[in-house]
């Protein structure tokens, strides 16, 4: 039987892993301070919540029409420069967001202003609804900030530094500037916080990158031509006159875009025709002249008909040399430094079908450009890349003009011929008619390029003033009405998420930073060695065992006693080792617990006191004593009734002290007298218990454990290190102790550790106490009965 059983014991105990369940207890055990942290952060969430200044997000829809050019007919004052109408919307995306367009929605609304109701908390825009206005009348540096602080009511005002009162409509200075503030009509004071406002003044383009960055551009779909605008703000209605005053000035930029291109070719035919002009006056001039100096009035109509045949071609030869002039106007203004960046005419009488395609791709890019500059840097790629096609173009458009040159040259050779010939049937009219023909003649050209320039005048003028814009406000600004910063449901959630992994974490770490053993599992999972008992803690207290006792402790004790016999079988006369790791684990309360257990049983019981180096036991009994154990040995005394001392209130238990402290405490132990000891003590009592010193320090309870048949390992709760679990297996695998438990003494049953030994429930070898508190305790046969079936299951295992 007792083969049976020891195999049992010694058979390697499963390790367990640590499930959900225990893991979430063992945090639950700090349940106080995760309680704390959330309710803290919570609270401090809704503290955030109902201070912070809420933002809304206000949001409209602009259509892009990619069609729409200007509302003319003629087809020739649509394709004016060339430039194509469709639109990327990319660059509008940018352009809505453009330092230049946002100067002038800042302009035009005022924003360089702002005014705000100063609470004893929050600090409110008041947009809108201002009962004051600032007047600049003049500044220091308009490029610096400044910010004026008053206490406002119905009749004046006064600055928060001082207590000057100053009336509404007055003149006042500071060091920013010469200024005025005044109430705003049907306005009232009423309906705000304090009397406290605040007016800050932020220069132009400051104010405009502010508003850049918090405004949003995006297109709805792709292939759509629908952008939507929305901007974050903490005033619905600031929200709401920005987005709808830039969709306003997007199309009202978009128009001036547009007519900038007819303006210049308007200018380019008001030179030509400012050129025209005097040269057609000099000619009916000289034509008047002529006749008045000749008198000559008409000619034959032979020769009239060879001077209109004359005529025409001449007409056309000069219509030839003014497009020669347009395509060395053209390659003087490309070619000039000056005009590097600037859009090139077209609509000028020029429809080269290789040269058109490039000057509208040339004006393309120089608008491209010329957006690029005003939304971006100079460092942009982009930019640069735009730049460098425009350099290819030019060069492109160079060639081009150089080959129409030619071409126009050829033709007009051509017509020169042509005249010639007919100039030479002309010879036999009169001098004076023909001089007067060839008169007529340049009149009639000249009058005819300076109509044809008029009418192109007039089509460009037409076209300027039908220009409409490409966009047109689809949904004007509106706000959903709540607020989507800050957001109540993530503000919460994300203070909740802090509350618990804060404390978490902070658990993490002490659980880290522990290298105590704080919990059973711990000892399951890095040691083979079987629990034998499991102790509460007692206090102060150092004998708890006493008969009617009903402690937890006591109990626990009992019920020790019942495992070690069927620990130790039916060993007659058992000698128990009791030992731990290092000082202080609580061997010498076990010790004399444990043998009053035993001793209330009956059985006649001695407690030997061999920690001779640092002796505990008779001092925790209030009892001393000058002989002992050491004297036995040595050989001072030789009656050992003489050393054994017996115990108050314990008929059955008796102690042997250790004596005077000799030099040599291990040698003493390897003197002949030890067994001797022991042979006499066996003949005496029915059971001895060894209170040793730490197997950690010294060697002593391996020597002592030769007459032992049974050890009892102390390990403490919260005292023993967990690196100790790796010496206390090896001593079990290596059976350097004979017949070796496990005991755990002093464990917290409050706080953080309650529950973690099964108590209230039985424990790892189903020896609770769920029975007895208050009321008779099961008998003692019972309780053997039923623990000695559970290990004898633990060894079938």
């Amino acid at each position: 039987m007792s083969d049976r059983f020891e195999a049992g014991f010694e058979s390697k105990q499963p390790v367990k892993e640590i499930q959900l369940k225990e893991f979430i207890f063992r945090y639950l055990r700090y349940w106080p301070l995760l309680f704390s942290f959330v309710l803290i952060m919570l609270t401090l969430a809704f503290i955030k919540l109902r201070y912070a200044t809420p933002i809304y997000n206000v949001t409209g829809s602009l259509f892009i029409n990619k069609e729409t050019g200007n509302k003319s007919n003629n087809t020739e004052l649509q394709n004016i420069f060339r430039l194509s109408d469709n639109v990327n919307l990319k660059n509008e995306l940018e352009i809505l967001k453009s330092k230049p367009l946002l100067k002038r929605v800042v302009q035009n609304l005022g924003l360089q202003v702002g005014y705000y109701n100063k609470g004893k908390v929050r600090t409110s825009n008041i947009y809108g609804a201002n009962p004051i206005m600032l007047d600049i009348i003049s500044l220091k540096d308009s490029s610096m900030s400044f910010t004026i602080d008053i206490e406002a009511s119905e009749k004046d005002f006064k600055f928060s530094n001082t207590n000057n009162v100053v009336s509404y409509g007055t003149v006042f200075q500071t060091s920013a500037g010469e200024f005025k503030i005044s109430k705003v009509l049907n306005r009232s004071f009423s309906g705000f916080n304090s009397d406290n406002y605040i007016i800050t003044y932020t220069p132009l383009l400051h104010a405009a990158a502010a508003l850049a960055s918090s405004l949003t551009t995006a297109q709805t779909i792709d292939q759509a031509t629908i952008l939507d605008i929305s901007l974050e703000t903490d005033n619905i209605q600031y929200g709401k006159d920005v987005v709808n005053e830039l969709m306003n000035e997007y199309g009202k930029m978009n128009v001036e875009d547009k007519r900038e291109t007819s303006q210049v070719t308007m200018q380019f035919i008001d030179e030509r025709l400012d050129t025209i002009k005097n040269e057609l006056g000099g000619v009916e001039n000289g034509l008047l002249h002529f006749r008045e100096k000749n008198e000559v009035i008409d000619l034959t109509t032979q020769s009239q008909q060879y001077y209109e045949n004359f005529s025409e071609v001449n007409k056309q030869l000069i219509t030839q040399q003014v497009r020669i002039g347009v395509v060395e106007y053209l390659q003087q203004y490309i070619g000039n430094p000056a005009n590097r960046y600037k859009i090139v005419p077209t609509d000028l009488g020029i429809e080269e079908a290789t040269l058109l395609p490039l000057l509208t791709q040339y004006n393309a890019f120089q608008l491209q450009r010329s957006t690029l500059t005003q939304t971006t840097g100079p460092s942009n790629p982009a930019l640069a890349s735009t730049e460098l096609n425009i350099t290819k173009l030019r060069d492109q458009i160079q060639e081009a003009l150089k080959n129409v040159r030619k071409a126009y040259g050829i033709a007009a050779d051509k017509m020169q011929q042509q005249a010639n010939s007919l100039q030479s049937h002309i010879k036999s009219v009169p001098s004076k008619a023909k001089g007067l023909l060839d008169i007529e003649r340049q009149q009639k050209i000249k009058q005819d390029l300076y109509l044809f320039l008029l009418q192109k005048r007039e089509e460009a003028a037409i076209a300027a003033a039908a220009t409409i814009s490409s966009s047109n406000p689809l949904e004007e600004a509106s706000s959903t009405g709540g607020p989507v910063k800050p957001n109540k449901r993530n503000v919460y959630l994300i203070a909740l998420l802090i509350g618990v992994l804060v404390p978490v974490i902070i658990i993490s770490v002490m659980e880290m930073l522990n290298d105590k053993i704080r919990e059973r599992e711990e000892i399951v999972r890095h040691t083979q060695a079987p629990v034998i008992g499991e102790i509460g803690h007692a206090g102060d207290q150092t004998l708890v065992v006493r008969a009617g006792s009903r402690s937890v402790v006591a109990e626990q004790f009992r019920i020790m006693r019942t495992n070690i016999q069927y620990f130790i079988n039916k060993v007659a006369n058992p000698v128990i080792l009791v030992t731990s790791s290092v000082s202080g684990e609580g061997k010498s309360f076990v010790a004399t617990n444990f043998g009053a257990a035993i001793a209330l049983t009956g059985k006649k019981t001695v407690i030997l006191e061999f920690d001779i180096r640092k002796p505990r036991l008779l001092k925790g009994l209030n009892m001393h004593s000058a002989e002992g154990l050491s004297n036995f040995m040595v050989g001072t005394v030789t009656d050992i009734e003489k050393i054994i001392q017996p115990v108050d209130g314990f008929p059955n238990l008796y102690v042997i002290g250790c004596g005077p402290v000799p030099p040599n405490p291990s040698e003493l132990l390897l003197d002949p007298q030890v067994p001797v000891l022991f042979d006499k003590l066996k003949n005496t009592f029915d059971c001895i218990i060894i209170d040793s010193a730490p197997v950690g320090l010294v060697s002593d309870a391996f020597t002592l454990s030769n007459y032992a048949n049974a050890s009892l390992y102390i390990v403490r709760h919260g005292y023993t290190l967990k690196r100790q679990l790796a010496m206390i297996n090896d001593l079990y695998m290596q059976k350097r102790l004979s017949q070796m438990g496990l005991v755990i003494n002093d464990i917290q049953t409050q706080g953080r550790y309650k529950g973690y030994y099964g108590y209230g429930g039985g424990s790892y070898y189903g020896y609770g106490y769920g029975y007895g508190y208050g009321g008779d305790y099961f008998e003692e046969h019972k309780r053997a009965k039923s623990i000695g079936i559970n290990l004898l299951r633990l060894r079938k295992k």
